[in-house]
């Protein structure tokens, strides 16, 4: 697998770093704000922070161990320059630490609005002032520790030693010029505060080979993660395509509601309580007690919506792949999964803990979910591929709707609100009743993505994993021999094989997480660990995912890092650890011809 970007964050913004050794993305002074470098969606006007040595270089990467503080070797036949980069832990501010054997050039072009706007530049021996000519925005670099010979306007050339280069954001310079100006911190100590603040959270360890990218799944969902909110962004980035050259390209710098929904399961599995309530918390704080309860399937990091999207046009995109787009145009999607998504994590949440308080304070926006769940789970929508074409009525969307239904009830007994409970059953009752007679296709002998829609789609495997069906329903093995048949290839899983865009043409990450936890649910622990090593050998060397994977060129596509298939292989091999084979429900749910045209739930209790 080639070399992709490293990912460093401090939870208030994200920087990508190239192998060899540039900042190639950064936003600030927060993950959704304009890139300051944005070379990875234009290599002219994008702009960077580069250093490298005079003469030809190889490169490799890794991370400080149990950190997102990543360190970077350039090694010449004349030395070796080893830099460390991370965020400064509250401040919109980057450091980079070299200890070189060999001069290294140093070139910084930042950009403001994505490029748009060319920074007027103060040059200096020490460092240098860029200014936005339209706002009051500026970047200041200091170099700390060593002297350099100004080549240009852009480039220095510091001798071999040690010595610190620290580069500043403000939105208003004149008002905080002497602030910014004044570096009276610890270079050490600063470093220091970075390693306790990955530290910290304890982190848990799994033996074997699929430990190391355990570890780095759980540590960039903490990178995704916003200090200020608990919130977790979908991906860091905008705009990295799908396919090369292709048009999907979407900005993922949002919370998705079941992205967050998915990671909130996540943290909760391998140990982290606190971020599992934070984000949860986070997430119905925003719901609306009119209309629909999220406004938009997603939220910015600070928990209003974002409506729109809109085109970048001077920016050749990756590698050529236009459009650059900064916003998502699903925002104004129905998409009918996401109140069982929130709602399943939440139950996970209050079986995990017994934190039946938690139900109660949060009873009108859980009665607000499943209310709504009832109230339209008939409608089509986008589906959770958020198609952009005509709204269907799909198979996973139903289910959700299903779950959402069926775990309002089980909080409803929980808290006393039986009358809720009751009203509630039946609807799920009835739920049930028409996924199976209008998703599951007699002929086929299996289910299917949609109503009339006989093709399978990944989220099928979505089905034992809530405990809508049993892993060993024939029904169901029949679907999963349908699902290895069409959509896995070499051990990876497309998501579908063709929508109104064309053909799906590269694996989708998170679906081999579910296709190994789908293998758990039937015992199947060979498979499954099978499927989660061949989704780790597909990674970059720094075991970091995309949303997709080109095996052809062994390159990772889309936004990166991805939350999804990071918070499901955290969320499979905590799993596989525990021994934990059942749905989180436990609840069976047989044909309706089975049980005179109703469905059968035994369920045990929390």
């Amino acid at each position: 697998m080639k070399h992709f970007y490293g990912f460093i964050s401090n939870g208030q913004t994200a920087a990508l770093v190239s192998p060899q050794g540039s900042i190639d993305w950064l936003p600030l002074p927060h993950f959704d704000s304009d890139a300051v470098f944005s070379r990875i969606l234009d290599g002219e006007l994008g702009g960077h922070f580069a250093l490298r040595p005079e003469t030809a270089f190889r490169s490799d990467q890794s991370y400080l161990p149990g950190t997102n503080v990543l360190e970077t070797r350039l090694r010449t036949p004349g030395g070796t320059a080893t830099i460390t980069d991370y965020l400064v832990i509250g401040r919109a501010a980057l450091r980079r630490f070299v200890r070189s054997e060999v001069p290294l050039i140093v070139e910084c072009r930042p950009r403001f609005r994505y490029g748009q706007s060319l920074a007027s530049q103060e040059a200096r021996a020490d460092g240098a002032v860029y200014r936005d000519p339209q706002s009051k925005e500026a970047i200041l670099l200091f170099l700390r520790g060593a002297r350099a010979a100004l080549i240009d306007r852009e480039h220095w050339l510091v001798p071999p030693g040690e010595y610190e280069l620290v580069l500043r954001h403000t939105l208003d310079l004149e008002k905080e010029r002497q602030e910014l100006q004044e570096l009276d911190d610890d270079p050490a100590e600063t470093l220091r505060d970075a390693l306790h603040f990955w530290r910290s959270a304890p982190l848990p360890t799994v033996p074997g080979p699929l430990g190391a990218a355990f570890e780095r799944s759980v540590l960039t969902m903490r990178g995704l993660t916003s200090r200020a909110s608990g919130a977790v962004l979908a991906a860091p980035s905008t705009s990295l395509p799908e396919q090369v050259g292709g048009s999907r390209n979407w900005d993922y710098r949002f919370v998705w509601v079941r992205d967050a929904s998915y990671a909130a399961e996540a943290f909760l599995l391998v140990g982290d309580i606190a971020a599992t309530r934070r984000l949860i918390e986070f997430l119905l704080g925003a719901v609306q007690m009119a209309g629909k309860p999220f406004l938009s399937p997603f939220l910015r990091i600070d928990g209003t919506f974002s409506l729109g999207e809109r085109e970048l046009p001077w920016l050749s995109g990756h590698r050529g792949s236009r459009p650059v787009r900064v916003g998502n145009a699903a925002s104004a999607q129905l998409q009918l999964d996401v109140e069982g998504d929130l709602l399943w994590a939440i139950w996970r949440y209050v079986r995990d803990s017994g934190d039946a308080n938690f139900v109660r304070e949060k009873w009108w926006a859980i009665e607000r979910l499943v209310t709504w769940s009832c109230e339209n789970w008939r409608r089509p929508d986008s589906s959770l591929w958020e198609f952009r074409g005509t709204p269907q009525r799909y198979t996973h969307s139903l289910v959700l709707c299903w779950v959402a239904i069926r775990t309002g009830m089980r909080l409803g007994h929980l808290v006393g609100r039986e009358d809720a409970a009751r009203r509630w059953e039946l609807v799920a009752e009835e739920v049930a009743a028409e996924i199976h007679a209008q998703c599951y296709d007699p002929q086929l002998g299996r289910f299917v993505q949609g109503i009339g829609l006989p093709d399978v789609d990944a989220a099928l495997l979505c089905l034992p994993l809530y405990g809508f069906v049993e892993p060993q329903d024939p029904r169901w093995t029949r679907t999963l021999e349908a699902i290895e048949r069409e959509l896995v290839e070499d051990g990876l899983v497309y998501r579908y094989r063709q929508d109104e865009m064309g053909a799906a043409r590269h694996p989708f990450t998170l679906g081999s997480t579910w296709l190994a936890r789908t293998y758990l649910r039937s015992g199947d622990i060979p498979r499954a660990t099978r499927t989660l090593e061949r989704l780790v050998a597909s990674a970059t060397p720094l075991l970091l995912f995309g949303e997709h994977v080109d095996p052809q060129e062994g390159e990772q596509r889309g936004n990166f890092p991805q939350l999804f298939p990071h918070a499901g292989f955290a969320a499979a091999v905590a799993e596989l650890v525990r021994g934990e084979t059942l749905p989180g429900l436990h609840d069976r749910v047989a044909p309706p011809a089975a049980h005179g045209g109703r469905p059968l739930l035994e369920d045990k209790q929390l």
